[in-house]
C-alpha cells in the first residue's frame, strides 16, 4: 500500500501518534528508523507497548533501505517515523522512497538548539538535514497534531535564520 505518515518526532510512538494520527490517517504498522532507538532494547520493548495492536517494526537506517521498500509494497499501510531529520536526510541520500512529504511533530529543547515554537526547537545539524530535503523536492511541513495548522519549512528557516547566535 504505503506510507501514510512520515514523521519526525522525538518521542517516536506516543498518545497522540495512536490515537489522533491513527484517526487521520490510514495505518496497520509503525516502522521506527533510527540507529540509537535500534541498540536500545528498553526503548524497543517501551515503543512495542506503545504501539498496541499496530504491527511494529524498527530498524537501523541500514536495514530500513531494504523494509521501507517491502512496507511499501505490501498490502497495509504504515507510518515511518524517527526522531531525527539527520535520519530522514540520510535516506533521502541513500535513494530510499518513503514519498514527497515530510511532517515534523515535537522537537524539544535540547543544547544547542534554537527554539522556533511551542516543541519545536532545531540546531545546527536538522537545519542542515531539513535543507538538504527541502532542495532533494521533500516537503517539510511542521505539524504537532492533525488538526493543527502546518507551517513549511520556509517559515521556520526564517525563524531560524532571524536569530541571532
Amino acid at each position: 500500500m504505503t506510507i501514510t505518515l512520515a514523521r519526525i518526532d522525538d518521542r517516536v510512538i506516543h498518545g497522540q501518534t495512536t490515537t489522533r494520527w491513527t484517526k487521520a490517517r490510514s495505518v496497520q504498522g509503525i516502522l521506527v528508523v533510527g540507529d540509537d532507538i535500534a541498540q536500545d532494547d528498553l526503548r524497543k520493548r517501551v515503543l512495542k507497548a506503545a504501539a498496541g495492536n499496530l504491527k511494529l517494526g524498527i530498524y537501523t537506517t541500514e536495514q530500513a533501505m531494504e523494509s521501507i521498500p517491502k512496507g511499501k509494497d505490501s498490502n497495509k499501510d504504515f507510518f515511518l517515523i524517527s526522531n531525527s531529520p539527520q535520519t530522514f536526510a540520510k535516506l533521502v541520500e541513500l535513494g530510499v522512497d518513503f514519498g514527497k512529504k515530510l511532517n515534523v511533530g515535537p522537537m524539544n529543547t535540547r543544547e544547542g538548539a534554537k527554539v522556533l515554537g511551542r516543541t519545536v526547537a532545531i540546531d545546527q545539524k536538522d537545519y542542515e538535514a531539513f535543507e538538504y530535503m527541502d532542495q532533494q523536492g521533500i516537503e517539510i511541513g511542521f505539524q504537532l497534531l492533525p488538526d493543527d495548522e502546518t507551517k513549511p519549512w520556509k517559515v521556520m528557516k526564517e525563524k531560524y535564520n532571524a536569530m541571532a547566535d
